[in-house]
């Protein structure tokens, strides 16, 4: 791989989304030289101590992947170790990297990020981490009664999320998922004729742009990938406080911050590392993927780089 001084690597174990296909496009159109790469096909090793630091990264075809360059990782919460770790090497390596392992880390699990954004003071909604099918019936009164959203601590684009509307259905759902290896959340339930489920970008520091998800009739979930339609939406001063805030707490260059506007008051949802960027960019009418590396890449190169 040839090194070139406006180098951009998006990292992506599905290389043909249309997100990851406008960021490329984005950066050729912006002068940067693009790469794709599986951090799944990777080779990471401990090179000579000369060669980008000691710590060396080699494509399919054994060729060294060099600094500088900018690398975006577009994994989201179903990342494994081994992309973290691929993430961890390209910082070590000398490139510059937006979205740190350590930021990825924090909120690829969404429970400790709830956590973690509730003992911050931000509001998140009600919800229940436990394996113990006897306190099902207990946590679900606690939350307000049935029915109840069931969660896949580490779900992504609306999988992993089931409606249950009594005890037998929930606990049915944690038994059968905790024997498969899986931990799931109960989270309190909003209709969504009482509720507004949007997303807001984050980019830089910089709101770029905020979406409604309006749901499909024959779906609860509020997810763009199970048809959803998104909907221009113009955020409150909470909202767009909120995410910026949760950006910066988590140390996040790049994210999606999502929002249930309730009866009650605004809550987060998710703070997503990995936001996809075709439903925003539809409903607000332009390209979002050319201003999030426009904004990026001028924070990210240095003078001598440009």
């Amino acid at each position: 791989m040839a090194t070139s001084p406006r180098k951009l690597i998006v990292l992506s174990r599905q290389p043909g989304v249309p997100s990851v296909t406008r960021l490329l496009e984005a950066g050729l159109r912006l002068g940067a030289t693009t790469f794709v790469l599986n951090p799944d096909e990777l080779t990471v090793e401990r090179g000579p101590a000369a060669a980008s630091r000691g710590v060396l990264l080699r494509g399919v075809d054994g060729a060294s992947i060099l600094p500088p360059g900018v690398v975006l990782p577009r994994m989201g919460s179903i990342s494994g170790e081994y992309s973290i770790a691929v993430v961890r090497a390209f910082e070590a390596a000398g490139f510059r990297v937006i979205n740190s392992a350590s930021a990825l880390l924090r909120v690829r699990n969404k429970v400790t990020a709830l956590i973690e954004l509730s003992a911050a003071g931000i509001p998140v909604l009600p919800f229940c981490l436990l394996r113990h099918p006897a306190d099902v019936e207990r946590a679900a009164e606690r939350l307000g009664g049935f029915p109840v959203m069931v969660k896949f601590i580490r779900g992504t684009q609306g999988l992993g999320v089931m409606k249950a509307g009594d005890a037998g259905t929930a606990v049915a759902i944690l038994s059968a998922f905790n024997a498969l290896g899986f931990d799931v959340y109960l989270e309190r339930f909003y209709s969504p004729r009482h509720s507004r489920d949007a997303r807001i970008l984050v980019a830089g520091g910089r709101i770029l742009g905020a979406m409604e998800r309006v749901r499909s009739r024959h779906d609860y979930r509020a997810s763009i990938h199970l048809g959803a339609k998104p909907r221009a939406y113009e955020p409150s001063d909470e909202e767009r406080g909120l995410a910026l805030r949760a950006a910066k707490f988590f140390g996040l260059e790049l994210c999606g911050v999502d929002f249930l506007r309730t009866r009650e008051g605004v809550f987060v949802l998710e703070v997503n590392a990995s936001p996809g960027l075709t439903g925003i960019s539809e409903a607000m009418q332009r390209d979002l993927a050319e201003d999030v590396l426009r904004l990026l890449l001028r924070r990210r190169l240095q003078p001598s780089e440009r």
